[in-house]
This record gives structure tokens, sequence and C-alpha cells, in this order.
């Protein structure tokens, strides 16, 4: 698909909304709907609607609402100007078709909620913790997708969630969507928990690495083998029931190093598993 030209040229005014300035419309040769997943996914703040699917952007501050085959964009000051943007228009969308196959579309179509609604969901409080003065500027931004539910602590939770899925065509054109009922909510809590787990096998491994310098500066432990001081580490986290994943998320090495260090701390210390290694760590004072 390459834009040759347009057709069906008027100019009006656009309104108060702009000051009284003009406004175009005008019709493409071509039908630019599969375009509009990548206008979504380049153009910043762009929103993609649905029944009449249409996407709504700005460009070169001018704010265009593009359907099918026809565009209505404004403000401009007179036809010369308008003209000259349709031009840049069609090389702009020409551009984006023939860069698409290295571009992510956006399928993500914008479904706008009242405000009152959004109101109805929200402490009503005032308490400035999302960023806006009162709980009515928020659900209006968050009606418009300036913001997202997260930002309010209290924010009601979800009963249900819905994932779209988009199906192609044999073309690679999309076809069609499906949606499906997930519970993003327990992988959520699931994600948290790790995190909490990983930060405190991280604080431990501070709290480990301040009592190992004040045990060589005091000389109140020697240990008896040749291990190397990330052997030791490794060795404690073992210790503390770490598993080799975890251990190489806190040290930032790869599951295959960890392992290696077992192997060796298994020779060195003349132990056959982990529990051995343990014991061993937990009579020498290590841990």
């Amino acid at each position: 698909m390459i834009i040759k030209g347009y057709s069906g040229f008027s100019l009006s005014r656009a309104g108060v909304m702009f000051g009284g300035n003009m406004g175009a419309h005008f019709k493409f040769d071509n039908d630019v709907t599969q375009l509009f997943p990548y206008i979504n996914a380049t153009v910043e703040n762009a929103k993609y609607y649905d029944r009449p699917e249409y996407i709504r952007f700005t460009i070169e501050d001018i704010l265009c609402t593009l359907y099918s085959k026809d565009v209505i964009a404004a403000p401009f000051i007179d036809q010369d100007q308008a003209l000259k943007f349709v031009k840049r228009l069609i090389d702009f969308l020409n551009d984006l078709y023939v860069k698409k196959d290295t571009l992510e579309p956006n399928y993500r179509k914008f479904s706008p909620v009242s405000v009152i609604d959004i109101y109805k969901l929200l402490p009503q409080t005032n308490c400035k913790e999302c960023g806006y003065t009162t709980c009515m500027a928020f659900a209006a931004a968050l009606s418009k997708s300036e913001t997202t539910p997260n930002k309010c602590p209290d924010f009601q939770d979800p009963i249900s969630e819905i994932a779209t899925y988009p199906v192609f065509d044999k073309e690679g054109n999309l076809e069609a969507t499906i949606s499906i009922e997930i519970d993003t909510t327990k992988r959520e809590l699931h994600l948290q928990k790790q995190k909490k787990h990983i930060e405190k096998l991280e604080k431990k491994l501070g709290d480990l690495e301040q009592e190992q310098e004040a045990l060589h500066k005091d000389n109140q432990v020697e240990i008896q083998t040749d291990l190397t001081d990330r052997e030791i580490q490794v060795l404690r986290f073992v210790a503390e029931g770490a598993t080799n994943i975890e251990i190489s998320d806190i040290l930032s090495i790869s599951p295959h190093t960890v392992k290696s260090h077992m192997i060796h701390i298994f020779n060195k210390l003349g132990v056959n598993d982990r529990t051995q290694a343990a014991v061993w760590a937990t009579r020498h004072k290590i841990v």
C-alpha cells in the first residue's frame, strides 16, 4: 500500500476549540486502516478507537483524526497550509508503511471511561499521593490514559481482568481479536513475594559481608580451608537455604557459575551434598 494522492479536499471553520481557525477534510486513494497499530505504537499520545475504527493523534501541532480513507485535521490558517500538511502526512504514512516490518505494532484500543465512574473507585480524600491535586483530577487523567490505576494507593482492586489477543490472517493483517478473562493479581502477588525474598537475601549478603570483614580484622575465626571469598559467599547462601537460581540473581552470576562453585566447595570440604556443606559452614561459624 502506497498512498499516491487524495481527493475530496474541503476546508471549513474548525470552531471555538481552535480559536476559529480552519479545519480540513480530505480522502486518501487507499485504505490506511492497517497502519493504525503502527501509528499507535510510534506516535506519542495516539488514541486508537473502535466502533467505528479510527485513530487520533497530533503531528506537527496538527490534530488528525484518521479513518480508513478519510482524514479530518485542524487547525490551519489557510488552504495553502492545509495542502502542504496533507502532503507531509502522506509522506509520513508511506514511510511508516515501508518501515512497518521493523516495528512492533500496538493493537491496544482506547476505551474511554466516564470520569464520574472512575471517581467512584477512588478514596475521594484528595491525598495527592497520585501526584494530582484532587481525586477528580486523577480520575480525569485516568479516563484519558494519562496515568495508571496503580498511582493511587487506595484504588479498588479489580474483580476480573480481560486480555485481548490479535488474530492475523496469512498476510499478517489483523483479522480479529479474542478476549480471555485472566487473573494477574495472583501473579503480581507472587512477584512481590519473590522480590521481598530477594531483598531479604540481599540484606543477608550485606550483613554477612560486614561480619566477614569484622572476623578478618579481629582474627576471631580462622577458616582452615582454601575456599575463595566467592566460594565462602556461595556457601553462606547455601547454609541459609538459597537455591542456585537465587544465588545467581543476588551475586549477578550465571547459574552455571554457581554450580561450578558448588562442585569446588564440595571437593574442598570433602562433603557430598548441600546439607553437609551447610552443617560444615555452621560448625565453622561461617553463618
